[in-house]
């Protein structure tokens, strides 16, 4: 049975697939509706319009990392599984049919996003950053890892990484990433 919310989650899914492949002033809501076999009026029911729709995919990428971080943000507890939760993260989103991350796929695009966007945009990024940074810290303090430099510089050179490791892993196969991945385990001295 399609429900309202299975049907939001469809049109999520294409759009996203959609930005990735065509960029965000690529596609319209015809290109969704079709192979969903919807009406434009069930797109524009869920969102009115295009920002409303990159809105819903940010926030979706949003709620999927304050629920995999918060109870690491609240507590604590060790950093490594944290770091692999993020490199499995980045897996199971491609596996998605989702290769590059959604910060990347809106910097094509950048200067046609609504400020709101731009601004719930800028807040995954800031909350990523933290998250990570917070991982990196904790790393250090348990020794589980080292490095130089601060925690929220290499936690932006780490998320940097894997942003431009998803795209040339598009092009050149899933093993950039894979390679990428150990060589930040190398760089954060973690040894199996």
């Amino acid at each position: 049975m399609v429900t309202a919310s299975n049907t939001r989650e469809q049109i999520i899914d294409k759009a996203f697939q959609l930005m990735l492949q065509r960029g965000l002033n690529g596609f319209s809501y015809r290109d969704i509706s079709a192979p969903l076999g919807v009406k434009n009026a069930a797109i524009h029911y869920h969102f009115p319009n295009k920002m409303d729709l990159i809105a819903a995919l940010i926030d979706e990428n949003h709620q999927v990392l304050k629920k995999a971080t918060s109870e690491f943000m609240a507590y604590g507890g060790p950093a490594r599984p944290q770091l692999e939760g993020l490199f499995a993260f980045t897996m199971n989103q491609i596996q998605r049919g989702r290769p590059i991350c959604m910060a990347g796929a809106l910097a094509v695009d950048y200067d046609d996003l609504s400020n709101d966007i731009k601004d719930a945009n800028d807040c995954f990024m800031k909350d990523s950053i933290k998250w990570l940074s917070k991982v990196l810290e904790t790393g250090l303090e348990r020794e589980e890892f080292t490095f130089e430099g601060g925690a929220e510089m290499k936690a932006v050179s780490i998320l940097a990484t894997i942003q431009g490791a998803r795209q040339m892993a598009r092009v050149h196969g899933m093993d950039i990433l894979e390679n990428m991945f150990e060589q930040i385990r190398i760089d954060l001295g973690i040894k199996d």
